[in-house]
């Protein structure tokens, strides 16, 4: 009986101590001091080259977060000539826009063209995490992508 209470007390306890820490929440904004709002316009994004383990002829700009932070981040992908992102997965869901131009997803290790999804100006979509898929963009596209972080590309031999 006696174990059972300090059991008890125990589990009281931890519960109690744990519904009084406040951890930051995924996807909180971190306003500087009288902010209340984050705005990125369209002629102020500042594109960078795409990192080194993503295929080149693609740009990216950072709009919120980081991709590397275990947090929320939305970013943006320009790309303006044919572009092939080979067969990969991503260890979280990823959520894309096509906000101009068109990209082409086919799931499977041996996902091909023809068997792609169309997306264009408009569309979303969301991938599961761990599903294999490959991109096709033959035009000049851009494609908006919002996940929780870090994101990682893992390509499939």
């Amino acid at each position: 009986m006696k174990k059972q209470l300090n059991l008890s007390v125990l589990l009281l306890g931890l519960i109690i101590t744990g519904c009084t820490q406040s951890p930051e929440s995924v996807g909180d904004m971190k306003f500087p001091e009288g902010s209340v709002q984050h705005v990125v316009h369209a002629d102020d994004i500042q594109w960078q080259p795409c990192p080194p383990n993503l295929p080149a002829g693609c740009e990216i700009a950072i709009l919120e977060g980081s991709p590397k932070s275990n947090d929320l981040f939305t970013v943006r992908f320009k790309i303006s000539r044919d572009f092939v992102m080979p067969p990969h997965t991503h260890p979280r869901d990823e959520r894309a826009t096509i906000l101009q131009g068109k990209a082409y997803v086919a799931f499977g290790k041996d996902g091909k063209r023809e068997d792609a999804q169309e997306f264009g100006p408009g569309d979303y979509y969301v991938n599961a995490r761990g599903a294999i898929h490959t991109v096709w963009i033959d035009s000049s596209t851009i494609i908006q992508l919002t996940g929780i972080g870090p994101w990682e590309v893992e390509y499939i031999e």
